[in-house]
């Protein structure tokens, strides 16, 4: 028994328990699956994988993955974003967070957005349609730019949810 020990001595060996539930461990793995996620959609030399990657996404209803990836995006947002849309996964639930994308500064993170919410099949509840078309609203006063007419498309895309 006593030689089995030396393995958890942290000055010899580097022990990972399997089936540990650290907190931070767990966060570890998390952040590992998101960073090979976004890699996968984002990275020109894994072209070949994203379509199966977003299939499985969806087989898997694992959509939420891809939610967490574009919160933590620094770079590729927009790629993440169509990567929702690409793979027919129905984020209805998620309409004031792709409400927020659509009105980024970031022109492509704004019309990804708009594509993801004009896919999305429903049921919405009806709060968050209305707030959102409040949002869009208020976003289009300040405005004066190429921008106006997908928000436009968008109050209409939106209204149609009602």
């Amino acid at each position: 028994m006593d030689d089995f020990k030396k393995y958890f001595d942290n000055k010899e060996y580097v022990t990972k328990i399997v089936g540990n539930t650290d907190d931070e461990a767990i966060s570890d793995i998390g952040n590992d699956k998101i960073t090979s996620l976004i890699s996968l959609i984002t990275k020109p030399e894994n072209r070949d994988f994203k379509e199966e990657t977003l299939l499985i996404l969806k087989k898997e209803k694992a959509g939420d993955l891809l939610i967490i990836a574009i919160k933590k995006a620094k770079k590729d947002k927009a790629v993440l974003i169509a990567a929702c849309w690409e793979s027919e996964i129905n984020y209805s639930n998620e309409l004031p967070f792709f409400i927020d994308l659509a009105l980024d500064a970031d022109y492509l993170v704004s019309l990804e957005a708009i594509t993801v919410i004009s896919t999305m099949e429903g049921p919405f509840k009806t709060e968050d349609v209305k707030e959102s078309i409040l949002k869009v609203k208020e976003e289009q006063k300040k405005l004066n730019s190429e921008r106006t007419v997908p928000l436009n498309d968008l109050v209409q895309t939106l209204m149609s949810f009602v």
